[in-house]
C-alpha cells in the first residue's frame, strides 16, 4: 500500500518554507524538479550519519573493527544493487562510480577497441552521447513526431552498419517516455552489438530487471546515481558482463585496482576493484543502497502506479492553461512523470522565475542537457547557426522549456496548486515587474523556515 501521509513525513523537505514575493506568510515549497535530483529521506540519511559518526574508516585496508565494519558494509551495496535489478552476479559485475556520466564514459572507454560503431538516440542526455562522440565513430538514430523512439530507424540502422554498441536511455528526461529497452536489446543481440541503459531517470521510477545473460532481451551495461533515487549526491553504478570488465584497462589506475605490484610488472585486479582506483565514496554508496531498499519496502509498483496517477491529473488539468504547448504526446502509462511544456511565446526562465519567487514551485528550465532532442520537439531548425554564434563568442539565449518532474512525495494538491499558478502566468498577472534585477531573490535574504 502506498500511503503518501507516511512518505512526506519521512523526507524533511516536504516541510521547508520560503518567503515569496507579494506575500508576508512564507509559502511550502513544492519541489518538482526530481528529473534532476531526489531528496535522501530520513532513514537514508540516518544510515548515512550513522555511518561517519561511528564507522567512519577506509575499506580492504585495515583489520581494525571501523575498518571492518566500513567493509562489510561497503561490500553490502553490491548485494542491494543486483537484488534491485535482478541481476545474476557470477557473469557480470558492480562498479561503483561518482555519477552516472562517468559510468557511461566508461562504457565507452572499454568499448573503444571493438570493431564497430556506435548508435546513439536523438533522445539521449549528453551524458550518453558526447563520450561515444569522443571514443570513436557514432551514429544517431531519431525519434518519432509525437517523441516516441524511431525503432524503424534502429532497426534499419543496426542491418545497414555494423555496430558494437546501443546507447539509450531507459526513459526521457525531457518527455519521460519510457522506452522498451529489453526490445532494443534483443535487436541489438540479433545483429551482433551490446546495449547500454542509462538509468539515470530510470531506476527510482519502474522496476528493473536485466534479464540473465543467456536471454535476447539481457542488458549489458546499465547505468544510475543515487541522487536520482533519494540517495546523497556522489554515488552511482554501473553494471557490466565480467567477460569485458574483466579484461579491460582499469579506468583509472592506481591503488586498489591492482593484486601485486612490482619494480618491472603489476597484476590487475578483477572486477569491481579493478575499475575503483583510490577511496570510493563509502558513505555515499552505503546510503544508496539504504535508498534502494526503502524503495523496495514502498514496492515499485506502488511508486509507478503513484506517478502515472499524477501524471494523469497533471496532463487533463494543463490542458485549462492557454496557449500552453506541452512537448510530445505520450500518454501517462508509457512515460515516467516528467512534463516538459512552453506557455505562448513566455521565455522559459521567465516562467520558471515565477513559479519560484511567487509560488515556491521548484521546476527545472532550459534544454535538460539533450539538446538534439528537445530541439527537435520545438521544431527548431537553428541548430547549426546557434553553434555558430556559440563558436563566435556570441551570448545569447538558446531557448528552451519548463520541466515539471514528480516524485514519491508529490500530491493531487500540489498539482493542482501549480496549474493555479501556470494560469496566473499564462494570463500574465503575475506580482512582480521582472525586468528588474531586484525581484530575483539573493539565496542569503531568503528566510528558510518549517511549516
Amino acid at each position: 500500500m502506498f500511503d503518501i501521509n507516511f512518505i512526506r513525513e519521512e523526507f524533511p523537505i516536504t516541510k521547508k518554507c520560503f518567503n515569496v514575493y507579494g506575500s508576508e506568510t512564507p509559502r511550502n515549497l513544492i519541489y518538482l524538479d526530481h528529473g534532476a535530483s531526489t531528496h535522501p529521506c530520513q532513514r537514508v540519511l540516518n544510515k548515512y550519519i550513522d555511518f561517519i559518526k561511528n564507522y567512519y574508516a577506509n575499506v580492504h585496508r585495515g583489520r581494525h573493527f571501523l575498518s571492518m565494519i566500513s567493509t562489510e558494509l561497503f561490500d553490502r551495496v553490491y548485494e542491494t544493487i543486483f537484488n534491485f535489478i535482478k541481476a545474476d552476479k557470477n557473469e557480470n559485475a558492480i562498479i561503483l562510480t561518482s555519477n552516472t556520466t562517468t559510468a557511461l564514459d566508461m562504457v565507452a572507454c572499454f568499448m573503444q577497441g571493438t570493431d564497430g560503431i556506435t548508435l546513439v538516440s536523438l533522445m539521449e542526455h549528453h551524458s550518453n552521447d558526447l563520450p561515444h562522440r569522443h571514443r570513436g565513430k557514432v551514429l544517431h538514430f531519431g525519434v518519432n513526431p509525437d517523441g516516441t523512439l524511431g525503432m524503424a530507424d534502429l532497426e534499419q540502422k543496426l542491418k545497414s552498419n555494423k555496430v558494437k554498441l546501443v546507447a539509450v536511455t531507459g526513459a526521457s528526461n525531457v518527455t519521460g517516455f519510457l522506452v522498451d529497452i529489453h526490445k532494443i536489446a534483443k535487436l541489438a543481440h540479433e545483429n551482433g552489438a551490446r546495449i547500454l541503459v542509462d538509468a539515470a531517470q530510470l531506476l527510482a521510477h519502474k522496476q528493473i530487471d536485466v534479464k540473465p545473460n543467456s536471454d535476447p532481451g539481457h542488458i549489458d551495461f546499465f547505468a544510475a546515481a543515487g541522487h536520482k533515487a533519494y540517495a546523497p549526491f556522489g554515488s552511482a553504478f554501473l553494471f557490466g558482463p565480467r567477460e569485458i570488465l574483466d579484461r579491460a584497462v582499469p579506468y583509472v589506475p592506481g591503488g586498489g585496482t591492482v593484486m601485486f605490484v612490482s619494480e618491472d610488472d603489476y597484476v590487475y585486479a578483477n572486477s569491481p576493484e579493478r575499475h575503483q582506483g583510490g577511496t570510493p565514496n563509502i558513505a555515499g554508496a552505503i546510503a544508496l543502497a539504504e535508498s534502494l531498499s526503502f524503495l523496495s519496502t514502498i514496492g515499485m509498483d506502488n511508486v509507478r502506479e503513484h506517478e502515472i496517477e499524477l501524471t494523469e491529473y497533471a496532463l487533463k488539468r494543463l490542458k485549462e492553461i492557454p496557449d500552453i504547448n506541452v512537448l510530445g504526446s505520450i500518454p501517462s502509462r508509457n512515460r515516467l512523470g516528467v512534463i516538459t511544456f512552453n506557455i505562448g511565446d513566455l521565455n522559459n526562465g521567465l516562467v520558471a522565475n515565477i513559479l519560484n519567487n511567487e509560488g515556491a514551485i521548484a521546476t527545472r528550465n532550459g534544454r535538460f542537457c539533450a539538446h538534439p532532442y528537445l530541439s527537435f520537439l520545438m521544431g527548431r531548425e537553428d541548430s547549426a547557426e546557434i553553434i555558430r554564434r556559440l563558436k563566435n563568442g556570441e551570448k545569447f539565449d538558446i531557448g528552451g522549456a519548463v520541466r515539471i518532474s514528480f516524485g514519491l512525495y508529490n500530491t493531487i494538491e500540489e498539482v493542482d496548486y501549480v496549474i493555479d499558478m501556470l494560469k496566473m502566468i499564462a494570463n500574465r498577472k503575475w506580482k512582480a515587474d521582472y525586468e528588474k534585477s531586484d525581484v530575483y531573490f539573493n539565496c542569503k535574504d531568503v528566510v528558510l523556515s518549517a511549516s
